[in-house]
């Protein structure tokens, strides 16, 4: 049964080596998990002229003599790249007829139908995705588009706010595939169509900015379960918040080195940002919490409040506070909150 290992938005530049670092650990990771068929959904190259650069290493090296087989689309960033007659390798479908065309599996239970990036659907296109050949087996859409769905976030790296290929998921379920398989948006999601069908954005498998926080993902269609995710040990953003109330700095810090503990790995570049009011010397707290972060880098914007702790106006406050039937949590947002103002009253002498 032909199993499929999604990826798209690799963003190849000679700049940026860990891209194609990425690339070779996803490529391994097909080859060990016995896939028969990468598909890239758009956006290999950060720009055309990057594709000049780096094809030979793909045609030579990543993109010949695998045992598996690789369908790849353009997207909005390297359209252009494939103008002409280029070979990628032997290894290697670029589907670029216009308006699309087919990749079938050697069991002939899976056919992928591989359309090239476009600005916008329009009729005559959705007419002939419709009423494209029959195919007696699991069939695939490869795209590269922006979806309209309600992720909670979303990142398409530095593009501006313009939606390139904007479909919905009605407009796609009345194409009739069973799987979508899409490139552009930068974080991994799936949705489950209310006919069944799956899409899914697999994400960067390697960071290409500092908002792409989190493990890169690629996504795994197996016919006999549908689609989901596995994660790569490639380049990636790790980021955290945390917000420390006097008398718990302890417990921040302990929370600071299990965070950093579990996410400041070899293929994570980690920052800790960490706000709020101590009541310790802030020199000493600044070594322990450079030490519990490490490696992570740290931002450190905790202030002091020690005069502010001891000032008769914010005892009475905490002594109210005390007779509250409140959550610990709405204590500390409270408590957090007056502390700020305190400390602005103070630095102002008005207290």
């Amino acid at each position: 049964m032909t199993r499929v290992l999604h990826t798209a938005d690799v963003h190849l530049t000679p700049d940026d080596p860990e891209r194609e670092v990425a690339l070779r650990t996803l490529l391994r990771r097909a080859e060990e998990a016995d896939i028969d068929v990468v598909t890239i959904g758009g956006d290999l190259f950060d720009q055309p002229e990057s594709m000049e650069q780096l094809r030979t290493d793909l045609r030579n090296d990543l993109f010949s003599d695998r045992p598996f087989d690789i369908v790849l689309i353009p997207g909005n960033h390297d359209i252009d790249a494939y103008r002409g007659d280029v070979f990628f390798g032997d290894a290697c479908t670029v589907i670029t007829e216009d308006p699309f065309s087919h990749w079938t599996a050697a069991d002939e239970d899976l056919r992928i139908t591989g359309l090239p990036y476009r600005e916008r659907p329009n009729d005559e296109l959705l007419l002939s995705l419709q009423d494209r050949e029959p195919f007696d087996g699991t069939e695939v859409l490869l795209l590269h588009c922006s979806l309209d769905a309600p992720f909670d976030d979303y990142e398409t790296g530095d593009e501006d706010t313009r939606r390139y290929f904007p479909v919905t998921e009605d407009l796609l379920s009345e194409l009739g595939f069973d799987y979508y398989l899409a490139g552009h948006y930068h974080s991994p999601h799936k949705v489950s169509f209310s006919t069944g069908a799956e899409f899914t954005y697999p994400g960067t498998p390697a960071s290409t900015s500092t908002s792409e926080t989190g493990q890169r993902r690629v996504s795994i269609l197996d016919l006999a379960h549908g689609i989901d995710f596995e994660t790569l040990e490639t380049h990636h953003y790790a980021a955290r918040e945390f917000t420390v109330t006097p008398g718990n700095e302890e417990r921040l810090l302990g929370d600071v080195a299990g965070w950093a503990d579990q996410h400041a790995s070899d293929s994570a570049e980690a920052s800790i940002h960490v706000d709020g009011f101590i009541e310790v010397d802030e020199d000493e707290f600044h070594e322990e919490l450079t030490a519990a972060a490490a490696p992570a880098a740290v931002t450190n914007e905790t202030r002091s409040v020690e005069h502010v702790l001891s000032h008769p106006l914010f005892r009475s406050f905490q002594e109210e506070l005390q007779e509250m039937d409140w959550e610990e949590k709405t204590n500390e947002k409270v408590t957090d909150r007056t502390l700020e103002v305190f400390s602005q009253l103070s630095a102002r002498g008005k207290i």
